[in-house]
């Protein structure tokens, strides 16, 4: 791989200290350490043999660092090429791929007949304006327990038809957590 990358660090957890690779460009854009801890210390023990989707997935900061915190699947979407390809080396090298699965596809194309104790969503911040508010339905449709969107402060969570529990701030990011029941 030619593009330029750079290392992120799993935060917690039995992989607390390994490295995830990213693509250093717009093709991706993890999510921030300080979103990343705050998020799974809310979810704390809840993540316990949780079944996880990652929409959006990128290089796969999120959805490693669910598995390393205990979850027992995740399921990854993410539709770049060369992001996916990324996002399966890092689970090859932290020996997750037995834990997971990986689809190269657009989060709007996806069709799951199963639901997910909790469903992840990090899309770029640059384009979330042109993702559709039924996708962000469907993807909290999917959710057993929550449906968690990691979004700009530009972005009004309100849009979304679930039920909004809460919006926490993060410098210029925001995390809005979601029930649909």
């Amino acid at each position: 791989m030619k593009e330029k990358v750079t290392d992120l660090r799993v935060l917690s957890g039995e992989l607390k200290g390994k490295k995830i690779l990213a693509i250093k460009d717009n093709l991706s854009h993890p999510m921030g350490s300080r979103e990343r801890l705050a998020l799974f210390n809310s979810l704390g023990p809840e993540l316990k043999n949780a079944i996880i989707l990652d929409a959006f997935s990128g290089t796969g900061a999120v959805g490693i660092e669910a598995i390393s915190r205990g979850a027992a699947h995740v399921t990854f979407i993410e539709k770049n090429h060369k992001v996916a390809e990324l996002l399966r080396k890092n689970l090859k090298d932290l020996k997750l791929e037995d834990k997971t699965r990986v689809f190269e596809a657009g989060v709007e194309t996806m069709n799951f007949n199963t639901k997910f104790d909790f469903v992840l969503a990090d899309p770029p911040y640059d384009k979330i304006k042109k993702v559709s508010p039924e996708t962000f339905e469907r993807l909290a449709s999917l959710a057993r327990k929550n449906f968690i969107l990691s979004h700009p402060s530009s972005f009004d969570p309100h849009v979304i038809d679930a039920k909004l529990l809460s919006t926490k701030s993060y410098a210029s990011a925001r995390i809005s957590t979601f029930t649909c029941a």
